[in-house]
């Protein structure tokens, strides 16, 4: 935690203005507050560390509106690279699939189904795993904050392990009821994850619950849907039909595929009173399990063991080679190892599925099974999409008024996807310095100011006296991504100072020994929309 009693000055800076240039100023930080905005050339002041800004733009700390930082909290090689973003708050407890709230077995199966994205289940949470422990474990030694949403495939698991069937009255009742105490004790919203078991399983009885819980607390419904590239519209219209229903805010994680099929049914959601939004990030790959991709949900029906003793089966193995790999034949070629966390198959991270195949002799299904096997499910895997998304379709989707911006970061392997460590600093360079499409302005709106508003994170998304202090100083001359697929740990450049809570995390773009991250629960008399 920073010293309560630490100020700093900020000097020669330029602050965003919504009508025009970028306004001069220097900023007086005092404690974890901005405690004053002044003239540029403010004299350094008594008891004040003085910071030189040298013209650079300050910004408020941008939050990652979807991430998979469990992964990374604490962890000082994706610290810098949230920090050399800008990145000061990450929204965590995603697809429907994280840590909290469950205990005991739940929170075992849960933590190794989704591994490969979210990391191990931490130790310091024992056999239970609430929202405010979670929180308090992951950001303890943090550089960074992170807000949680309770995802409610974790809450479903809890009550009935990873069975497909529908749930009774009771066992709704229950769900209903743990996600709203995971409100209660601070989440920021719910998350739900379409294509994940079990949150997948998931009917629409069970779904129109964690509406109504999202409608009643005012908070978001935000969803991995069910269907993206082509499939999109199919995928919205579910979604979008629960936050008619129920009048919940509701927020599409990761929109993707072609804009012109895409953004129409956004807009018409829109404009029908659907209190809709969406993040999005600049890049043509994703990132996931393995599992969800390559393996039918009804084998991952009971959990991590039963898929795994299913997998050793002859008869299943010959009957995926027959009946399910090749109708997923293209999917496949399309597919790259990006973690593999066990001794055998750490080579695997970077090659493609095919290329994995070939260096072992197997058929690419019976590669598929075997990786799963010896990894305990833990593969992470980054997918080419289709043809059909283009780098235009990212630019359109990424303009939108309801866009917010997200990284989908995983953090985990020695391949992982390039988006957390460049998602924020490739928009800022694409979008502002070399595009023209936002002004500075406009990129406080997309990825700061939203984001705070949609999830009450309050006291954040601008500067101005009394914010909370998480700002970083742009160079817009340098700023933008380095990292590829090819090395894709390279943190971004052009980001050289950042504060959380009126600490120096980053200074000279290296971490300091200041620790002030903090876990944001849900905040109150802060609009959303």
């Amino acid at each position: 935690m920073p010293n309560p009693h630490m100020r700093h000055l900020v000097r020669d800076v330029r602050v965003p203005s919504r009508t025009g240039e970028p306004e001069p100023c220097s900023l007086l930080l005092d404690g974890d507050r901005i405690a004053a905005i002044l003239p540029p050339g403010e004299p350094p002041r008594d008891g004040a560390v003085t910071v030189e800004g040298r013209g650079r733009i300050a910004l408020p700390g941008f939050i990652d509106a979807h991430s998979h930082a469990e992964a990374a909290l604490g962890s000082e090689d994706a610290e810098l690279a949230h920090l050399r973003q800008g990145v000061t708050t990450a929204v965590i407890g995603q697809d429907g699939v994280s840590f909290a709230p469950a205990e005991g077995d739940a929170l075992a199966q849960i933590g190794r189904y989704f591994a490969a994205i979210n990391g191990p289940v931490p130790e310091a949470l024992g056999a239970r795993a609430g929202i405010v422990e979670t929180l308090e474990a992951l950001t303890a030694p943090a550089r960074f904050n992170a807000a949680l949403l309770a995802p409610c495939g974790t809450i479903r698991a809890a009550v009935t392990g990873f069975s497909a069937g529908p749930l009774d009255d009771r066992g709704l009742d229950t769900v209903e009821g743990l996600a709203r105490d995971a409100v209660a004790a601070g989440a920021v919203g719910l998350s739900l994850g379409l294509e994940y078991v079990p949150n997948g399983f998931a009917d629409g009885r069970e779904l129109r619950r964690y509406a109504a819980v999202a409608a009643d607390l005012d908070v978001p419904l935000v969803a991995h849907i069910r269907g993206y590239e082509a499939d999109a519209p199919r995928g919205l219209g579910e979604f979008v039909e629960l936050g008619r229903e129920s009048g919940a805010p509701v927020h599409v994680s990761h929109l993707h595929g072609p804009a012109g099929l895409i953004l129409p049914h956004v807009d018409a959601a829109r404009e029908s009173g659907v209190d809709l939004t969406f993040d999005s990030y600049p890049y043509r790959r994703g990132n996931t399990i393995l599992a969800m991709l390559a393996l039918p949900s009804a084998l991952q029906q009971r959990g991590p063991d039963a898929t795994i003793a299913e997998l050793a089966r002859p008869e299943v193995r010959a009957e995926l080679a027959t009946e399910w790999f090749p109708t997923i034949a293209d999917l496949l070629s399309r597919i790259t190892v990006a973690f593999a966390p066990h001794p055998d198959w750490r080579w695997a991270e970077g090659l493609g599925l095919q290329q994995c195949a070939d260096r072992v002799g197997l058929d690419l299904g019976e590669l598929v099974c075997e990786i799963l096997s010896a990894t305990d499910l833990g593969v992470g895997a980054i997918v080419q999409q289709p043809a059909i998304s283009t780098p235009e379709d990212i630019r359109a989707i990424a303009n939108h008024p309801a866009h917010l911006g997200g990284s989908d970061g995983v953090y985990l392997g020695s391949h992982p996807h390039p988006r957390g460590w460049g998602s924020f600093a490739r928009m800022l360079r694409r979008h502002v310095v070399e595009w023209g499409d936002w002004s500075w302005w406009d990129a406080v709106e997309h990825l700061s100011s939203r984001a705070a508003r949609r999830f009450a994170l309050t006291g954040r998304g601008a500067i101005e006296v009394g914010a909370v202090a998480d700002l970083s100083l742009v160079d817009p001359a340098t700023v933008g991504d380095v990292a590829d697929y090819a090395d894709s740990r390279r943190p971004a450049t052009g980001i050289m100072e950042v504060f959380v809570s009126g600490a120096p995390a980053l200074a000279d773009g290296g971490l300091t020994e200041h620790r002030a991250g903090r876990g944001i629960t849900t905040g109150q008399g802060s609009p959303r929309r």
